[in-house]
C-alpha cells in the first residue's frame, strides 16, 4: 500500500517542476522614487507625476514623467487616460529626466500666446497663436528654458501641443 501511494505521488510531482524558473522581464521605462529627486528636481520640488481629468470624462487621469531603467539619462512623458488609453507625448533618450518638469494648468478664461504668437518664429498658416485653458492640462518644460502646453482636443481626440517659448 506504501508503495501504491509513493509511486502515486511521484507521478503527481512528476509533472510539476521543483523549481519555478522566474522570467527575468526588463523594462525599459520606470517609475520615479524618491531617489531621483536630485539635481533640478530636488532644487525646484518639481512633480513628476500629476492627477486630474485631462480629457473630460469625468474620471481622473495620471500624466507621468518615466525614466530609462538602467541610466542617467532618456525619460517618456507618459499621460494615462482613464479609459485605458495611454499617450507618449514625449520622449528624448540623451537628457536626464531631471531637466524637466510637468505642471497642472487649471482651466481658466486668461488668453495665452503661444511662442509663435510671441514672435519667437513665424507662425504657420494653422498654428495656434491665442488660447484659453479650458479644461485641466499640462505645462511640460525644459528647466529654465522652452515650455510647452498639452491640452485635450475632444475633436482629435488627442492632446495637442502648443509651445510657449522656444
Amino acid at each position: 500500500m506504501k508503495e501504491i501511494i509513493v509511486l502515486s505521488l511521484i507521478a503527481i510531482l512528476g509533472g510539476c517542476s521543483a523549481s519555478s524558473k522566474k522570467e527575468n522581464i526588463v523594462q525599459e521605462w520606470r517609475l520615479p522614487d524618491k531617489e531621483d529627486a536630485i539635481d533640478d528636481w530636488a532644487r525646484f520640488n518639481s512633480p513628476n507625476k500629476i492627477i486630474d481629468d485631462f480629457n473630460g470624462d469625468g474620471k481622473q487621469d495620471v500624466a507621468q514623467i518615466l525614466l530609462k531603467t538602467n541610466s542617467n539619462t532618456g525619460y517618456i512623458f507618459k499621460v494615462y487616460l482613464s479609459n485605458s488609453n495611454s499617450y507618449i507625448l514625449e520622449k528624448n533618450e540623451k537628457i536626464t529626466p531631471q531637466s524637466v518638469s510637468i505642471e497642472l494648468l487649471k482651466p481658466s478664461n486668461e488668453i495665452l500666446e503661444s511662442a509663435c504668437a510671441k514672435g519667437y518664429w513665424d507662425c504657420a498658416e494653422n498654428e495656434i497663436r491665442q488660447f484659453k485653458v479650458l479644461k485641466p492640462s499640462i505645462q511640460f518644460c525644459y528647466i529654465e528654458s522652452a515650455c510647452t502646453v498639452f491640452m485635450w482636443s475632444d475633436r482629435n481626440g488627442d492632446f495637442i501641443k502648443i509651445p510657449l517659448s522656444d
